[in-house]
């Protein structure tokens, strides 16, 4: 679960998304890419799967009080982001720059590790202490790349459309939302207008 995509400061602070953000910044480095490379060198398409607060907890409250026909009571779900959409962590920092924070790119990820964990352990304190430090290890090495959400979620896609949760595109169908550019920057400026960065 995400920030809320428009509440200015609604983000979960000690999470390991918002720490992640706020140490990429901080320390101005990332990885040529997140995920284990392509014998080609080119940057793997990946997913990352989280979904907006405000969508989720839409989400949890519109279809926790339906019981649908047929069930015996009671329905689970995957909350999800099951799009094989390519929108990645790598795309993340690729807005981040887009937005004028200045991320330098280092190819080698075990240099970027060194020097981001280095770097990470430089911080003034407060920074540190809402860093990615005691979730470092998480980022050790490479993640494998898969272009898809962790577990199927068609039952859950289906029931936000029929329920029409989440924002509408122009023919007025909704569906679980994609992670958006606006949504990563706004962790940027929240996290400047809680005055970690």
């Amino acid at each position: 679960i995400l920030a809320h995509s428009r509440y200015t400061g609604q983000l979960n602070v000690p999470d390991q998304f918002t720490r992640l953000i706020l140490s990429l910044i901080t320390t101005g480095i990332a990885p040529g890419s997140f995920y284990q490379a392509h014998a080609t060198g080119e940057r793997p398409r990946a997913h990352y799967d989280g979904l907006p607060g405000d969508f989720t907890a839409e989400a949890i409250t519109t279809l926790g009080t339906q019981v649908p026909e047929g069930s015996e009571g009671f329905v689970t779900y995957d909350c999800v982001n099951p799009h094989a959409d390519g929108i990645s962590l790598d795309n993340f920092v690729d807005w981040l720059i887009d937005a004028g924070y200045p991320i330098q790119r280092i190819d080698n990820y075990t240099e970027w590790f060194n020097r981001f964990d280095t770097a990470i352990r430089g911080l003034p304190e407060k920074q540190k202490q809402h860093s990615l430090l005691p979730l470092l290890h998480a980022f050790e090495q490479p993640s494998g790349a898969e272009d898809h959400g962790v577990v199927p979620a068609k039952r859950f896609q289906h029931a936000v459309q029929v329920a029409k949760i989440g924002p509408a595109d122009q023919s007025g169908n909704t569906d679980i939302p994609h992670l958006s550019e606006e949504l990563i920057v706004k962790y940027a400026k929240d996290l400047e207008q809680l005055g970690l960065l």
